[in-house]
């Protein structure tokens, strides 16, 4: 009754690309800081090697998508993640033999950032591109996904914790091999399987990135979805980075606590993922959306508040459970919303804007608990976070979105939609 494995094959090794790609990220995410620190003492030092990363990043977010659109997917991927080995594993055999320098690590980390922007950008199309080749609609190609991407959170934190502990140098040659083995996965699949390279309007880069522009200018909802994102990421991201690490030490628990509570958040955040999969496909995205992000929110209140322990652990599980149904309402709203000739210079735009947002929310969020302690910024972080949440909600065409975002699944041929709505 069932389609033979084959038959999904290339879906199948699109989510493998992913789960490589994803652990690659969380394990470099503690070896490379913890090396800094090790290496200079200095959280100053460690903290622009982030900036390092993340400057060309968001770079290479904003300027790639009509290379994307030009080259295609499979291409691009390709070779971000093969820039990414080189610069990564450089990075691991200069570290092993202690032959490595802080500008040179500099160099290679900028390196990396530019590549992961552009190459990201690229595999965030396949999976839907994958699930249209082997029958399946796109929307479930892309919440399949996002359960991939939560296998690696699920791991990664916990492996890179363990070699950050052990050798840095070899979690980064670990990061290496993760980074060639995505690379040569995306290389297997057919050639038929992603859209072909945009070729209805033969316009030049500049042209085509203003083209993009305009047309994500036009479209007030994805304008909105996109700073809604930046603006609750503002306030969210800095818990990792800024908020855990002084309630850890203000509480007495300690730094391992830090990673009790992400590997529990992600255990959680790996099953809701599965439940999101269907669940996301019959429920309007406004009120996933809603329900998800509201109790998203009490992590900042119970590290405001003093809340005990076992109170925390409890609102990092449902944190984890309810925020893994929200990348498959996003991703698809991004993807099935703008026309399909602007989706790559709409994403590169849009995502450049949620990687800004949360930057400075880094920044703003760690100046303001300097000067204030962590119980009024996260409070009024909590209040700024609500009343961003329901303005987005309470637009029209936000409440009308149905649950397949006026998909393409549904219609005989992908027609070109209009710039505005």
């Amino acid at each position: 009754m069932s389609r033979p494995f084959s038959k999904y094959g290339p879906l199948s090794w699109v989510l493998a690309s992913t789960v490589a790609g994803s652990l690659s990220m969380y394990i470099l995410a503690f070896t490379l800081p913890w090396f800094v620190l090790q290496a200079t003492g200095s959280a100053g030092r460690a903290g622009l090697i982030v900036f390092a990363q993340l400057v060309p990043l968001l770079l290479a977010r904003l300027f790639m998508g009509p290379v994307v659109d030009r080259v295609g997917l499979r291409k691009v991927a390709v070779t971000g993640s093969l820039i990414e080995t080189v610069s990564v594993g450089t990075m691991a055999l200069l570290a092993a033999t202690d032959r490595i320098t802080y500008p040179v690590l500099v160099g290679l980390v900028a390196v990396l950032g530019a590549a992961s922007g552009a190459g990201v950008l690229a595999k965030s199309f396949l999976a839907p591109s994958a699930a249209r080749y082997v029958g399946l609609t796109e929307s479930r190609g892309i919440s399949m996904n996002a359960t991939a991407m939560t296998v690696g959170q699920v791991a990664g934190p916990l492996i890179g914790a363990v070699l950050a502990a052990v050798n840095a140098a070899v979690g980064m040659g670990i990061v290496a091999v993760l980074c060639f083995t995505s690379s040569m996965i995306i290389v297997r699949l057919p050639s038929g399987m992603e859209p072909g390279a945009q070729q209805q309007k033969q316009e030049g880069y500049w042209k085509s990135l203003t083209g993009g522009v305009l047309y994500f200018g036009r479209d007030k909802l994805l304008v909105r979805m996109y700073v809604t994102l930046a603006l609750l990421g503002l306030l969210m991201s800095p818990m990792s980075g800024v908020v855990l690490p002084l309630w850890a030490k203000q509480s007495g628990s300690g730094p391992e606590i830090i990673g009790v509570l992400t590997a529990i958040a992600a255990c959680a955040g790996l099953v809701g993922s599965l439940v999101a999969i269907h669940v996301t496909e019959k429920v309007r995205p406004s009120l996933v959306l809603m329900v998800g992000y509201l109790l998203c929110m009490p992590q900042l209140l119970v590290m405001a508040l003093g809340v005990p322990l076992w109170g925390v652990v409890a609102v990092w599980v449902v944190a984890g459970f309810a925020g893994a149904f929200l990348p498959p309402v996003t991703e698809r709203i991004t993807y099935h919303y703008p026309a399909p000739e602007f989706r790559s210079r709409v994403r590169s735009l849009g995502s450049s804007v949620v990687y800004l947002g949360n930057a400075v929310g880094n920044l703003v969020v760690g100046l303001a608990v300097d000067r204030f302690g962590l119980t009024a910024p996260l409070l009024g972080a909590a209040v700024v976070y609500v009343g961003v949440l329901f303005w987005f909600l309470s637009k029209p065409d936000v409440r009308r979105l149905t649950p397949d975002i006026r998909t393409p699944d549904i219609r005989t041929a992908e027609e070109p939609k209009g710039g505005g709505r």
